[in-house]
């Protein structure tokens, strides 16, 4: 039970540090569109990992609600959504990061 909550924790911390990283681009006047991009996708995955654990730790618990568990799942799904979805996200950092060709 102790690694994959473990490995959220790992995950919610890296996506923290790449949150920190565009953000201090941001406040610093650099281009940091790519690592905002990059940080938001690292997040809603890490996020969606997070509340998956938590399900699956909590058994059927966890979709009862009045432990809250099974709207922070729902809400972290839309993360990876909105506002902008993770295939956008891929697509800007194909173009712009790695300088592959627009796919149509």
């Amino acid at each position: 039970m102790q690694f994959p909550i473990a490995r959220a924790h790992v995950q919610v911390t890296a996506a923290n540090l790449m949150v920190d990283h565009a953000a201090a681009l941001f406040e610093a006047g650099d281009p940091c569109g790519s690592e905002a991009n990059m940080a938001k996708m690292t997040a809603s995955e890490a996020s969606w990992f997070a509340a998956d654990v938590c399900i699956q730790t909590h058994g059927g618990f966890g979709f009862a609600e009045e432990y809250d568990i099974e709207r922070k799942f729902r809400e972290a799904r839309l993360y990876q959504v909105a506002p902008i979805s993770t295939n956008l996200i891929l697509s800007h950092v194909a173009t712009h990061v790695l300088g592959m060709p627009k796919s149509f």
